[in-house]
């Protein structure tokens, strides 16, 4: 077949010409001039012997599913491989779960008796538990947690074998409040072969106590007014069918409580009290009595304890019960002041034999009227002559001491209009003489009705101590004097005499930090002779004496003497020259801490009480 020109046809339409011309046969078709590059690689024929499309190499070796597999099996048959040695090895492995521990002791146990806790221990592991302890832990009483309250009993058991049970037995001793719920914990602690570590395993019960032994309640009011005096009974019982062992009861005030009387008195230190042992079913009442300064409003506590001795003479050593009482604070709208006249004016001391008058003035500060107002005043203390007191207006059982005005005397008081005051007039005369510092105490309470609120209460409570005076006095001796006294009589210029200066000292109170002290001239020295050398020093860079008598007992004399000689000069012819400054007195009384100070004129020359022919006093020429 001829070709035609190539630029008569393109190449592809003389393919398809060809393709499609009826005319050809399969033997006539030639190759193509497509492309005559490719000669090397495409077939020259369409023949059968040698196909277009040849089947690709098998590739040698594993696929990666066939990889993936293997990998996954092998990991499966070491997971069941590692399963199986646990399983099979598991009878040798200790376990905690594998332990029973079983602790038996009444749900409700009587405060301070003995009570039984019995624990059974079992172990259902394949190997023995080596050195074990038990160690029972529980709080004993009610203080803090400190060393004598918690109970840690250990006991060392030894080994627990394989399938093995033991038993201890132990006695709990708990005090507390009634109803309280306590806690027993009891701890087992072990070790095992080829370990050095100790392993645990803990149980813990809860048991409620019934009555304490011994317990504490507190009465008294619950609402008292500011500074208002309020009496609390303490009462201690024993609850058990013995008598009791000693205890101790510890009472807690707020730190404002005002503590005015106790019965019994508390030991030396704080509010403690030693209290006996107390027989069966009775019980031991301690009373105190004080007042709260503290704000309307305000709630004040008061807690006791009662328990052992602990170590220290003051302190509880397991607190075998307690009780808290709360007192509220409230303020009254009657208020009160008061002044304090006596026959030097008004002023806010009192001296023996004064003639007191005290002068209370009340007011309703509020804004609505009260009814029924009555005013007591309580007279105590050893400084009034009680029955001589003189109210205004006011019924006075000389008996009690009490003054009481109400609307029987006073009409006004029916009905104490809002802002309204009055007045009440006492007249307290003072004892002459008395014991160390007598003390004058007044307690003035206020109550009416409030339309408003319930009754109302209004306190004020003043003391005073009686100042005593101290007394100082001296004079010159010769002949009668302790020691032997030397020169002329009448002293002569220049010439020395020796004298003996007597001092006395008495005191109405008894006194504190009480010294005499005074100078000597420079002609007059100081002999060293004394009738109490510990208390009597001269400092020679001062010339000054000093007796330091430190405390006087009320009522009491002291009396000192002391040599000094005397040298006169010409200018003392014709006199009796002085041979001390003057002398003072300093002192405090020691209950109502006044400071006294008393000063009186020097010593002279001056004899009196001794017998001479000749005036002993002057000096004379020689």
């Amino acid at each position: 077949m001829d070709l035609p020109p190539a630029n008569d046809k393109s190449a592809l339409e003389t393919i398809e010409n060809e393709l499609y011309d009826p005319k050809k046969t399969m033997e006539d078709i030639t190759l193509h001039r497509v492309r005559d590059a490719q000669k090397d690689v495409l077939p020259s024929s369409w023949r059968g012997d040698e196909p277009l499309l040849k089947e690709a190499e098998k590739e040698k070796g594993f696929s990666f599913g066939i990889k993936f597999l293997l990998v996954s099996s092998i990991i499966l048959l070491a997971s069941l491989s590692f399963t199986a040695w646990r399983v099979l090895s598991s009878r040798n492995v200790v376990s905690s779960a594998n332990i029973d521990m079983t602790a038996d002791i009444a749900p409700y146990v009587e405060g301070g008796i003995e009570t039984p806790l019995v624990l059974t221990l079992g172990n259902r592991n394949t190997v023995q538990l080596q050195e074990a302890t038990l160690t029972l832990m529980y709080k004993k009483g009610l203080g803090s947690q400190d060393q004598e309250e918690k109970i840690n009993e250990k006991r060392d058991i030894g080994n627990i074998n394989a399938n093995e049970y033991k038993r201890q037995d132990f006695k709990v001793t708990l005090y507390g409040a009634e109803a309280e719920s306590r806690d027993i914990t009891v701890k087992l602690e072990y070790k095992v072969t080829g370990s050095n570590a100790i392993f645990s395993k803990s149980i813990t019960k809860t048991v409620v106590l019934k009555t304490p032994p011994i317990s504490v309640n507190i009465e008294g009011p619950s609402t008292l007014s500011v500074g208002q005096d309020g009496d609390f009974k303490i009462s201690i019982k024993n609850n058990t069918a013995t008598t009791s062992l000693p205890s101790v009861l510890q009472l807690t005030l707020p730190n404002s409580f005002k503590l005015s009387e106790t019965n019994p008195r508390p030991n030396s230190r704080g509010t403690v009290w030693t209290i006996p042992p107390i027989e069966q079913g009775k019980t031991t009442v301690i009373l105190v009595s004080g007042s709260l300064p503290g704000t309307q409003g305000e709630t004040a506590s008061i807690r006791a304890q009662i328990g052992s001795q602990g170590d220290a003479l003051n302190s509880i050593g397991v607190v075998y019960s307690s009780n808290s009482f709360d007192i509220n604070l409230r303020s009254s709208p009657i208020t009160f002041s008061l002044s304090l006249d006596t026959d030097r004016g008004v002023t806010d001391s009192l001296r023996y034999g004064d003639r007191a008058t005290l002068t209370i003035v009340y007011v309703n500060d509020s804004d609505i009227p009260l009814q029924d107002v009555a005013f007591k005043l309580s007279v105590s203390g050893n400084a009034a002559l009680m029955d001589k007191i003189n109210p205004n207006d006011g019924y006075y059982d000389s008996q009690a001491g009490t003054i009481v005005w109400n609307k029987a005397v006073i009409n006004n008081l029916a009905t104490l209009a809002p802002h309204m005051q009055g007045t009440l007039h006492v007249s307290i005369p003072i004892v002459l003489q008395g014991t160390n510092s007598p003390e004058l105490k007044i307690n003035i309470t206020g109550v009416g009705t409030s339309q408003t609120t319930d009754d109302v209460v209004a306190v004020l409570s003043k003391s005073w101590s009686v100042q005593g005076s101290a007394s100082i006095n001296a004079n010159t001796t010769y002949k009668n004097s302790p020691f032997k006294n030397t020169g002329p009589i009448p002293p002569q210029p220049n010439v020395d005499t020796t004298y003996t200066a007597h001092i006395v000292v008495s005191a109405q109170n008894a006194l504190v930090n009480t010294r005499v002290s005074f100078g000597l001239p420079l002609y007059v020295s100081w002999l060293n002779t004394t009738s109490n050398n510990s208390n009597i020093l001269y400092d020679a860079r001062t010339r000054t004496v000093t007796w330091s008598i430190n405390k006087l007992d009320a009522g009491k004399t002291l009396i000192a003497d002391m040599g000094v000689s005397v040298r006169p000069s010409q200018s003392h012819i014709n006199q009796s020259p002085a041979i001390t400054s003057g002398i003072v007195l300093d002192a405090d009384e020691e209950v109502s801490k006044v400071h006294i100070r008393t000063t009186i004129s020097p010593l002279t020359t001056a004899i009196f009480g001794e017998s001479w022919s000749t005036n002993p006093s002057i000096v004379v020429g020689n």
